[in-house]
């Protein structure tokens, strides 16, 4: 199907660096990159504009006793039951928090939250005079951030690692996210209702669906949300000045906000602590066409495969926090995402996970499902032991996932055969986190065991702590891994990272120092780059002031040396965002500087022999023939109406890349149409000319997508995109017109429908048409 996701949020908000993996060489080296004097003065200018005292309507230390319904509640959004009046929740010391302008809400918002032995009742009253009421959805689960909403948070185990979010529109379409499972989709009824001044919506969420550790007194840490899609603005109930604000589609995040979540005192029957029900779901499919056995691999590229009829996932609980997940044959045909782009990169981009097993507890195999900041520099990607999109189709797998106490873990194997390398794999991968469940002390340890017939043996093993003390904003934080196997070529490998950070209020600074060693390089992991160490150093200052919501100021600097002593990459960058009442945005104005150093790869033996390719990522133990490049660019990314139904978004960058001089173009925008269409544009291009020889070359990507909710429970999606030129990041298999079609319905009882006409995935129109079936039993996706 087609579909949109977010990616992994990195430590800060700031663009990351695109990437090469091999280059031509350049005559230019770089000189190291100074700092700027108009940061000092931007950071002493928000200083002055910004109020030093924090507003709280709620904080991280208040707590409420849940009040017990008197019955089970009807589906009212009126709320005309008086058992309503005593489930308000309280509001603190004042009205919730405009997150998007860092001020106190003007517009009102009363929660409600009642519970029974199976049921919570979540209800909200929220006005909204003088400001448009948005509610175009009719489809659950599609156009999530397009309308108004209001939902709420619950953590209820795990140390923070064990959270939800339940939204309602004011048409009462419904929306549902866990940091357990990008697809959790659960089964639970919400309604709307619209006013003359605002709107009123009514959730009703079965316990069953929470994961609920046991019965008895307990306290789960609990949130509130509203957005108001009309300004692009979001509200919350709780307020700390470090939590952060983001796109519509992408607000609320788990990523760090649920430490500052507020206490609901419960006493939970032992009824609803009961070991959930097991879940099946087994497929059967049918193709047609010429290509009906092209699939995608791990590289991007569609490859023959033998076509998969029929298969199936089964998830078993061992108990009621911990359940054990299978496949059998498994095809991920109908979820296939598009996810290309022509920017040229210098650094390995990181993709979207999309497939169920690998989905299901991913945060709990990457040990990352608290508030742990994700390793490696702010230059570049995260880097990642575990990184379920390197691996591309496989045969079976099987999992164990879940929490208990303040603690997370995965443990998973998987089986399969690359068809593009002839590569037999079968893989093993484990994590495991400790998190307090405000986020002050965390550790954590995760690992990969991976034997492939070509690739050979690699073994991994990471641990690390991080230390959070609320009082004077200090961070304290260290990581190791230690890679050993025949794929690393001298035989082992490791990195370290240590930094100190002091996040208090509005501003933040970080220092520390970051190791890897050359060819680290994990085989079923995420390593932007290996032969690298040194110092590291950001700050970042948030703040409002008369005529703009908010702004971001963002610097950060890096200079790592290879094993030969050279500089290997060094990295300064700066950007400014801000957010305007007017609804214009600057979104990363500034520059990234950097450099990145080549050598040529003998054949050998041992470093003699001709030199047969150019690598970035280590010279090691040879070093020959280094070459540095610059890999500059110069932003101005222009927005407006971000945040609301209709975005517009421009973007200009240019400088020295690599080994051209390229200038790169951005323009996409997207609205709905009427109450069941929903429309999305992009128009992309990239100018390389060559430094060496002055070649000019080019390449453009045009995007249109059109999405038409059929029902609550279906919808039908058409993608075209045509990619043409070869001046830029796309290969010449992915250059060409490509549509794809998608039609899919979810019935009642969990059954589900694909058709799908083509691949969104694919660079060019795949002459694939496939019916899929996918027969439910038992407990609800994702849970």
């Amino acid at each position: 199907m087609l579909a949109s996701g977010g990616a992994r949020a990195t430590k800060r908000s700031c663009q990351a660096k695109p990437y090469t993996p091999l280059r031509r060489r350049s005559k230019k080296p770089l000189m190291i990159a100074r700092c700027r004097v108009l940061l000092a003065c931007s950071l002493a200018l928000a200083f002055a504009l910004t109020c030093g005292s924090a507003r709280a309507s709620v904080g991280q230390s208040f707590s409420f006793t849940v009040v017990k319904a008197p019955h089970p509640l009807a589906l009212d959004p009126t709320l005309a039951d008086p058992a309503w009046t005593a489930g308000k929740v309280p509001d603190g010391q004042g009205v919730w928090e405009n997150i998007t302008t860092r001020a106190p809400s003007r517009y009102p918002t009363t929660a409600y939250l009642l519970y029974d032995d199976t049921n919570l009742y979540v209800a909200f009253k929220a006005d909204q005079d003088g400001m448009p009421i948005t509610a175009t959805q009719t489809t659950n689960d599609v156009g999530f951030g397009v309308d108004d909403f209001v939902g709420i948070g619950i953590v209820n185990g795990g140390g923070g690692s064990q959270a939800y979010y339940f939204e309602a529109t004011p048409r009462g379409v419904r929306y549902e996210q866990s940091n357990e499972n990008v697809r959790f989709r659960p089964r639970w009824t919400a309604a709307g209702k619209i006013g003359s001044n605002g709107w009123s919506a009514m959730l009703v969420i079965p316990l069953n669906v929470l994961r609920v550790a046991h019965g008895g007194k307990q306290t789960w840490r609990l949130q509130f949300v509203r957005q108001v899609a009309a300004s692009g603005e979001h509200l919350s109930w709780v307020w700390n000045p470090i939590m952060g604000d983001s796109s519509s589609g992408n607000w609320p995040s788990f990523q760090n906000d649920t430490r500052f979540w507020a206490g609901g005192d419960f006493d939970i029957a032992a009824s609803a602590a009961s070991r959930p029900k097991p879940r099946a779901d087994i497929y059967g499919l049918a193709s047609l066409g010429n290509d009906r056995n092209l699939f995608q691999q791990n590289t991007g590229q569609f490859a023959p495969e033998p076509i998969r009829y029929f298969g199936g996932d089964v998830s078993y609980p061992l108990t009621p926090t911990i359940r054990f997940v299978g496949t059998l044959n498994p095809d991920f045909s109908n979820v296939e995402i598009d996810q290309q782009t022509i920017v040229p990169q210098e650094f390995q981009r990181q993709l979207i996970e999309y497939r169920p097993f690998f989905a299901q507890g991913a945060n709990f195999i990457n040990a990352d499902s608290g508030p742990r900041t994700p390793t490696g520099p702010f230059s570049v990607p995260s880097y990642l032991v575990f990184y379920s999109p390197s691996v591309g189709p496989f045969d079976s797998g099987g999992k164990v996932e879940g929490t208990f106490g303040n603690q997370s873990f995965g443990a998973l194997t998987f089986h399969g055969y690359d068809v593009l390398d002839n590569d037999t794999f079968s893989d093993q991968a484990y994590g495991y986190q400790h998190a307090l469940p405000n986020g002050s002390f965390i550790y954590w340890s995760d690992g990969v065991f991976a034997n492939h017939s070509i690739g050979g043996t690699d073994n991994t093993v990471e641990a690390g702590v991080e230390a959070r003390d609320y009082s004077n904003g200090m961070i304290y934080y260290f990581d190791h891994a230690f890679e050993n196997g025949t794929w690393v070529p001298q035989g082992s490998s490791n990195l370290t990272e240590i930094f100190v950070d002091r996040h208090k209020g509005n501003f933040e600074i970080n220092g520390g120092y970051f190791d890897v060693a050359p060819n680290y390089n994990p085989i079923d992991g995420y390593t932007p780059n290996s032969d690298v160490r040194g110092p590291m150093f950001s700050t970042d200052y948030t703040g409002s002031s008369p005529g703009i919501k908010n702004y971001v100021l963002f610097f950060d600097a890096d200079r790592f040396t290879d094993e030969s002593g050279a500089v290997h990459q060094a990295d300064v960058q700066w950007n400014a965002s801000a957010v305007f009442k007017n609804q214009f945005s600057l979104d990363g104005v500034g520059e990234q500087v950097g450099q990145l150093r080549s050598y040529g790869i003998p054949q050998g033996p041992g470093c003699s022999g001709p030199i047969i390719y150019d690598s970035s990522f280590t010279g090691f133990p040879c070093y020959k023939d280094g070459v540095t490049q610059p890999y500059n660019l110069y932003g101005i990314p222009l927005g407006y109406r971000d945040g609301t139904p209709t975005p517009v978004d421009l973007n200009y960058q240019w400088g020295p890349f690599g080994n051209d001089y390229v200038h790169l173009f951005s323009l996409t925008t997207s609205r709905p149409l009427g109450k069941r269409f929903s429309l999305g544009l992009e128009y992309d291009g990239t100018y390389e000319r060559a430094l060496d020889d002055g070649v000019l070359d080019s390449q453009w990507l045009r995007r249109i997508s059109l999405g038409y909710n059929i029902s609550n429970e279906s919808s039908f999606s058409l993608e075209l995109r045509d990619i043409n030129g070869l001046g830029g990041f796309a290969n010449s298999y992915q250059v060409g017109n490509n549509l794809a079609l998608a039609y899919h319905q979810r019935f009642s009882a969990g059954d589900e429908l694909y058709v799908n006409y083509g691949s969104p995935a694919s660079g060019a129109t795949l002459n694939r048409l496939i019916v899929k079936f996918i027969l439910h039993e038992g407990a609800d996706e994702g849970t």
